[in-house]
């Protein structure tokens, strides 16, 4: 019994121990227009963030994970013709009657399907949602905005590929702890991301997607990427991570110029 303990806590030692290498999908970026002239619309953006993984202690002693975003971590750094809004940057004038409760609920919903509950303070920038006995009600604030721009970064929480790649990366993992790191172990996640643009009143206009797929290499001799997933990183976890972790930022990161070109190009026809 004392050999599998130690034989245990020697391969989470070595597991930690290896520098991390993200191998990500580096999007082709087109050439943005030589002369990008846009109208002068008001145009808000919305979303864009990356994940924290965060866990709470049930009363029952079962302990859940939970996704939190993190407002600082957007990856579209320079939004085109546009902005975030802060809370309370534009006073709404009341709300848009015109516009079905309906249509701004599947507004809402397509957001947090991706988000859950750590989304809803995004979208009280622009909606206002009540608690009612029934359920959540949704309406549109009556805000100067032409288009609101929507990015969605998922699953927000890592995801094997496929069911083949996952029995790559347990025998693979299995390998590197038993040669003490030296051969690599291997791990093939799913990302994406969604960019929406919608009309003031609600409309799709556009919808664009983009595959984030990633893989992580680890092992001792392996060149950390990025420079912070050196060997001894604890926010760069393996398999044996005792945490169910989010999908890192540098994933999205890569395809951020591609997606201000499609944005750029896009907008720039916008009448």
């Amino acid at each position: 019994m004392k050999i599998r303990i130690f034989f245990l806590l020697f391969a989470i030692l070595i597991s930690n121990s290896c520098a991390s290498r993200y191998s990500v999908n580096r999007l082709d970026t087109e050439p943005p227009p030589s002369q990008q002239v846009f109208k002068k619309f008001k145009i808000a953006y919305l979303g864009f963030n990356t994940f924290k993984s965060t866990k709470h202690k049930n009363p029952d002693g079962r302990v859940d994970f939970e996704a939190v975003a993190e407002p600082d971590s957007r990856t579209l750094k320079e939004p085109i013709a546009g902005s975030f809004p802060i809370p309370g940057e534009n006073k709404p004038n009341g709300l848009r009657k015109d516009i079905s409760q309906e249509k701004v609920m599947g507004f809402a919903r397509s957001y947090l399907s991706v988000t859950g509950p750590t989304g809803i303070k995004e979208l009280e920038k622009f909606l206002e949602i009540n608690k009612g006995p029934d359920g959540y009600s949704y309406a549109l604030r009556n805000l100067p905005y032409d288009y609101y721009i929507v990015g969605l970064h998922a699953p927000v929480f890592e995801k094997p590929r496929n069911v083949a790649l996952g029995f790559v990366t347990v025998f693979s993992s299995l390998l590197s702890v038993v040669t003490l790191g030296i051969l690599p172990s291997y791990e093939a996640y799913e990302a994406n991301t969604v960019v929406r643009v919608y009309d003031k009143n609600l409309n799709l206009l556009k919808e664009f997607q983009y595959d984030n797929n990633y893989s992580v290499w680890r092992a001792l001799w392996m060149p950390p990427n990025p420079k912070e997933c050196g060997i001894g990183s604890l926010t760069c976890l393996g398999m044996f991570s005792p945490v169910l972790r989010t999908n890192p930022s540098i994933v999205f990161e890569a395809g951020a110029a591609r997606i201000g070109s499609d944005l750029s190009n896009y907008i720039a026809n916008l009448k």
